[in-house]
């Protein structure tokens, strides 16, 4: 019988199966699943033979039922700027990849996560999308929470004050078309026995998906499901530059989305972060006054990201002077803009720049 992956679980589900398949009694069950998750995600045990808050006989059983089964790091690249790209062997022998960004003082990172091996929506400025083309397949949320795992071991970052401090799921795929998974493993980031991440320590991406899900738009049961910031691949406010980009948007509109987005702000009362891209073409006074418009719509705060070029597209990366005339306009309307200068370019580990030439996404 094949076991079951700890990681897999959220501390509910774990709770259950300790009952049914573990035999642990049910007014036991709470303390022992406390235990294997402070032991686990906290201690950083990497055998349940050295889980002594255990008897022998019930460390015996958990051994033979769950597995601790990692994906395994079998590439690092180190960027000049300090940025730490990992290239990870899944168990069907696929791959993704992990990036560690540094703050300033190189003392403390920003995680970026991948949901799934490739991607089929297509943006135009994505490399992952172009090279795969389609989606292989969603990570389970072993698979995404075994990223952070892996990434503490590679820095010692077992310590109480944090070294990763910030999650963001912005790495290959797309969270909203693997919401399960991905909600399993923000449940045992934020869970005070998991990782324990904050809420605002946690930022989701989506292009926007308006899928149904427990008869909820997908955004609005991601506000109650998820609970964490949530960025907005927007790019373009003009709907028909914005279908050139990502073909998406014919199917999901920024009209048909901006309901959801307040919704979620609603909900959470967090603001919602807009990502744009920075092209010559969508830097625009057309494209600043649509945005404006948004914005009024749905509390938010926009991030400027510095573009990558793609070797087999012609879009022209935005001066520093256009993005900054764009960003003050933005700025005299009364919102937050940022500009995101790109880390571990050298390395492919920028926006959008994941799968360039490294991953191999084996079928």
């Amino acid at each position: 019988m094949e076991k079951q992956n700890f990681y897999d679980l959220n501390f509910d589900q774990l709770k259950a199966f300790l009952i049914e398949k573990g035999e642990v009694e049910p007014k036991k069950a709470k303390m022992r699943s406390q235990q294997l998750f402070n032991a686990v995600y906290k201690k950083n045990i990497k055998s349940f033979d050295e889980l002594t808050t255990f008897g022998a006989d019930l460390r015996g059983k958990i051994k033979d039922l769950i597995s601790l089964e990692k994906p395994k790091i079998i590439d690092v690249q180190k960027s000049k700027d300090g940025t730490i790209k990992f290239l990870l062997e899944l168990k069907d022998k696929r791959n993704v990849e992990t990036v560690l960004i540094p703050d300033k003082s190189q003392s403390r990172y920003t995680i970026c996560l991948s949901v799934s091996v490739g991607c089929y929506l297509s943006c135009e400025f994505c490399a992952t999308a172009q090279i795969s083309k389609k989606l292989v397949r969603n990570l389970s949320p072993g698979e995404i929470i075994s990223q952070i795992i892996l990434s503490k071991d590679y820095i010692n970052d077992w310590s109480t004050q944090k070294k990763i401090t910030n999650q963001v799921l912005m790495g290959e795929g797309s969270p909203f078309l693997n919401l399960d998974n991905v909600k399993i493993a923000i449940d045992n980031s934020k869970n005070k026995d998991g990782l324990e991440y904050g809420r605002t320590r946690i930022t989701v991406s989506t292009v926007g998906v308006g899928i149904k899900k427990d008869n909820l738009d997908a955004i609005e049961w991601a506000a109650n499901e998820l609970d964490v910031y949530l960025a907005w691949s927007l790019h373009s406010s003009i709907p028909k530059h914005r279908s050139e980009l990502m073909p998406i948007n014919d199917k999901y509109s920024i009209s048909s989305l901006l309901p959801q987005l307040k919704k979620y702000y609603e909900k959470t009362k967090l603001p919602i972060f807009i990502e744009w891209i920075c092209l010559d073409e969508n830097l625009t006074n057309d494209h600043a006054k649509e945005l404006i418009k948004i914005m009024k719509k749905v509390p938010s705060k926009l991030n400027l990201i510095e573009f990558n070029p793609l070797s087999n597209k012609d879009f022209k990366p935005a001066t520093q002077e256009n993005i900054d005339k764009f960003s003050k306009t933005i700025q005299e309307a009364g919102f937050l803009s940022l500009f995101r200068r790109s880390r571990g370019r050298d390395i492919n580990a920028s926006c959008g720049s994941l799968a360039n030439n490294k991953v191999i996404h084996n079928e």
